[in-house]
């Protein structure tokens, strides 16, 4: 049977155009006045977090030691609850261990982290809304979720992540993660994978306000290389991103960039349970490139119109 809601709202969105929202990669950044305070007056707390982090330095590190750190971080959010970097670092301790798991039975416990990291996050910006460490874990956090149920069943919270994202490329402010990661990469990966991610089409605008661009994914994508080394996510979700750009065919210009990409993620190492998320598919993308453009490192996301149609029929 038609569809004939879907069918109405595609001719009424037909004739019209929409401007999408861009990150001005020209702003001079500051560097985030970080405080480390909470941790100064919790040294037992932080002495075994940092163990860990220092144990599992450069290595893959099981989900104990991942949940263990989201717990000491939980800790320091209950007896620090005005210090707004113990928040963003507890979601990101949150979003690491919710990353260990691979396998889809699992998906409840990553879920599950997830929403724990998306509370931190929250937390954070009611008392300070502009913190844009605390707006990218919140997108990220969600994102994953969205990645756990579905894109096309999280639609209604892609404008969020999505403009979490760009108020994050916006800001003023660069921090550091680690030697090879930084705030304003990272939110230019996570807005590649977005705009991959969510469909190119009409009617997710007019009914979600997104819409997905190619274009623009494998310009985010490439723009986080100025800010970070490539690792084997950041070279994997190019790679997709231009093999889907290329209509998934090795023989289209751009399918050959994405394959290269995919051969020079091989040679990176893997040092954490987000490498190995990435690295654990990069034999299959080869082999099957009609992966890329709903490829995910949870599940692959459906992305075709059809799709969207049959789900809004159910």
């Amino acid at each position: 049977m038609p569809n004939f809601k879907y069918a109405l709202l595609l001719m009424l969105i037909t004739p019209m155009s929409f401007a999408k929202p861009q990150a001005d990669a020209t702003v001079p950044y500051e560097t985030y006045p970080y405080d480390g305070s909470g941790f100064e007056r919790h040294p037992e707390l932080h002495k075994e977090w940092a163990d860990l982090r220092e144990q599992w330095k450069g290595k893959v590190a099981p989900a104990e030691a991942l949940k263990r750190q989201m717990e000491l971080m939980e800790a320091l959010a209950k007896r620090e609850p005005k210090w707004i970097d113990g928040y963003w670092i507890a979601s990101d301790a949150a979003f690491q261990y919710g990353n260990s798991f691979k396998d889809k039975k699992d998906f409840p416990l990553a879920k599950a982290a997830f929403l724990r990291g998306k509370a931190f996050a929250e937390a954070c910006l009611k008392m300070r809304p502009d913190n844009p460490l605390c707006k990218f874990y919140l997108g990220v956090n969600l994102g994953k979720i969205a990645s756990i149920e579905g894109i096309f069943a999280s639609l209604k919270n892609a404008k969020v992540v999505e403009k979490l994202w760009l108020e994050t490329v916006n800001s003023k402010f660069q921090h550091k993660f680690g030697p090879n990661t930084s705030l304003q990469g990272a939110a230019r990966y996570a807005l590649g994978m977005f705009y991959r991610l969510v469909p190119d089409l009409r009617i997710l605008k007019w009914l979600f306000d997104v819409k997905g661009d190619l274009g623009e994914s494998v310009k985010f994508h490439t723009e986080a290389f100025t800010y970070d080394e490539p690792n084997v996510c950041t070279r994997t979700m190019l790679a997709v991103a231009l093999i889907c750009k290329g209509n998934s065919d090795f023989s289209t210009p751009d399918g050959k960039a994405g394959r290269e990409q995919l051969r020079q993620a091989k040679k990176l190492p893997v040092s954490s349970a987000l490498y190995a998320s990435c690295a654990k598919d990069l034999d299959r993308l080869e082999q099957d490139p009609k992966l890329a453009c709903g490829y995910e490192t949870s599940r692959q996301q459906e992305t075709s119109e059809e799709e969207f149609k049959k789900q809004q029929d159910d």
